[in-house]
């Protein structure tokens, strides 16, 4: 790192440590004085940290965030999974022991740590950390003037509790020799969702892959059945219209096969963006590029109008459907990408009425767009659903 850098970064950091707390909190929003004429928030999301060694980019990722001149200081940092391993997801190698420490350390050598609220999501290669599964964060978080939502791996992998139980079970009694020729929906359905549906079998005599994740614990549900209707429970109780942050690890898209509660999950967040604003982030899919296939790239950013194409159980297929909520890649880190996203009151009126979305790399690659759609980075959201009372 540069000299020049190095001082500017210490010194927005010491400046951000003795501004007033504006972080994740359990309380309203503060009130807002009425001569101001905009206020401004950020988070910084990511996934797909793995190893400590090659290919993590975590520190360097919010260092340069840190450092670019024109932006808000995230006040959370929300990460989406898989934070060691590499290869399968099975095994000390795809598995290995660590804490989440690890990445709080990294965190907090650039942000403030009494201002900065840190939340980490659960992937398929987190099973041994050492923290057991109560230190992730999973269901809705308060935020200064907008929500944050959590969903583990299994809950997006599975589309029934009845599934991921049965997964567990083949895996206590198999463990990591367990028949992995079986799986989750094959890859091959018709991409679009057109045309005739193959039929599916009941539970008891579906195929299935045992899973070993500590997650089915996860009080909200232990796959898409379950952990969509908390969701949906949960929204309706808000008395507000703020906007709410979704980060999966596993996205809701058709393209590896392996997330049957994607129509689930769809289907509650097109519920919830009829009152507010959703911002759905996904990983997981970043060694499908690292072997050459670009096509995820398509997904970087959709937003509402947008059509995608999401991975339903055997029996649903793929299907097609318009998006009425925007759709995100939250930047795999292994591949140098993350993105802050900045919520910003442009009216003063004490409600955050737009969302800027901003991509960042720190290998040198071209932050130009949002991967192949055609959509410039930074983009800007207008929230339409958060108004006064």
């Amino acid at each position: 790192m540069k000299r020049t850098t190095f001082y500017i970064i210490v010194a927005m950091l010491a400046f951000s440590c003795m501004a007033s707390l504006t972080s994740c909190s359990n309380n309203d929003n503060a009130t807002v004085d009425s001569r101001r004429t905009m206020m401004s928030t950020s988070l910084f999301v990511a996934t797909d940290r793995h190893e400590a060694g090659e290919g993590n980019h975590l520190a360097q990722s919010l260092q340069k965030v840190v450092s670019t001149m024109d932006v808000v200081i995230p006040r959370v940092v929300l990460l989406g999974g898989d934070y060691v391993g590499k290869g399968p997801d099975i095994g000390k190698i795809g598995q290995p022991d660590f804490s989440l420490d690890d990445m709080r350390g990294e965190i907090f050598g650039t942000l403030c740590p009494e201002l900065t609220d840190v939340l980490f999501t659960y992937g398929s290669h987190d099973r041994n950390c050492t923290d057991d599964y109560g230190a992730f964060f999973s269901g809705p978080h308060r935020c200064n003037g907008y929500y944050v939502y959590g969903i583990s791996y299994a809950q997006m992998a599975y589309d029934t509790d009845s599934l991921a139980q049965a997964a567990v079970a083949l895996y206590e009694e198999q463990g990591d020799h367990a028949d992995e020729s079986v799986g989750p929906p094959p890859e091959d359905q018709n991409e679009h969702g057109d045309g005739e549906q193959p039929q599916a079998p009941s539970d008891e005599h579906r195929p299935l892959r045992a899973y070993n994740g500590i997650d089915v614990t996860d009080p909200f549900g232990a796959s898409a059945e379950s952990a969509a209707a908390s969701f949906t429970s949960w929204v309706s109780t808000l008395s507000n219209h703020e906007p709410i942050v979704v980060m999966s690890h596993v996205p809701m898209h058709s393209h590896r096969g392996d997330n049957p509660g994607g129509i689930y999950w769809f289907e509650a967040l097109s519920r919830a963006a009829e009152t507010h604003d959703i911002i759905f982030f996904f990983g997981h899919n970043h060694s499908l590029e690292e072997r050459g296939d670009s096509l995820d790239q398509n997904f970087y950013l959709l937003t509402a109008g947008d059509s995608i194409s999401i991975q339903g159980n055997q029996l649903q297929g793929v299907q097609r459907r318009q998006l009425g909520f925007t759709y995100a890649n939250a930047g795999y880190l292994k591949l140098g990408w993350s993105m802050l996203v900045t919520f910003s009151d442009t009216d003063g009126n004490g409600l955050y009425d737009q969302a800027q979305l901003r991509r960042f790399n720190v290998l040198g690659n071209d932050e130009s767009f949002f991967g192949l759609t055609g959509k410039r980075n930074p983009y800007t959201l207008k929230l339409i659903h958060n108004s006064p009372k």
